[in-house]
């Protein structure tokens, strides 16, 4: 029975740190994300297909992520990511989270439609650490797109700009 017990209480520690990291992207709160991240991990985003450049290639340590992240992110008027169906396998302090994500993000331009979107599915490996459970490895595979995918440029540009401003 307490195995039982300690099973639901870490799959349920592990929807909250998914959902931290959405919320957190969302709301700009790039420290509440980070505290979510081990140092050392990946982030595979190679299936995105108009990610930047920076994403061409996994990328590694959770500040660099962040940064290449925010650098987009931040840049776009509002975003929305949802995440759903999740699945988790829990083997002591490992764990491999499976769940479904659908991304809104928003730019007012002069160059068509002000929304993309994008579905697919993250794979995520975590693992305890004394604190809390933290994302070791997320792989995003993309399944779809729709809208205006040229906004990812267009949001690392106005993210640039407001940094330079800054």
């Amino acid at each position: 029975m307490a195995d039982s017990l300690q099973t639901l209480l870490d799959k349920r520690a592990l929807d909250e740190m998914v959902y931290k990291c959405m919320h957190a992207m969302d709301t700009h709160q790039w420290a509440l994300y980070r505290a979510n991240i081990v140092e050392d991990a990946t982030f595979d985003f190679t299936d995105h297909g108009v990610a930047t450049d920076d994403a061409a290639e996994p990328m590694r340590g959770a500040d660099n992520y962040l940064e290449i992240l925010a650098s987009v992110i931040t840049g776009f008027d509002s975003t929305q990511h949802a995440v759903s169906n999740m699945y988790h396998e829990v083997e002591g302090d490992r764990a491999r989270t499976r769940c479904y994500i659908q991304a809104e993000h928003f730019l007012n331009n002069d160059r068509g439609d002000r929304r993309v979107a994008c579905g697919g599915r993250y794979l995520i490996d975590a693992i305890r650490t004394p604190d809390r459970w933290k994302i070791k490895h997320l792989k995003f595979q993309t399944f779809w797109f729709t809208g205006n995918t040229t906004l990812y440029e267009l949001a690392g540009r106005a993210s640039a700009a407001k940094r330079v401003a800054a």
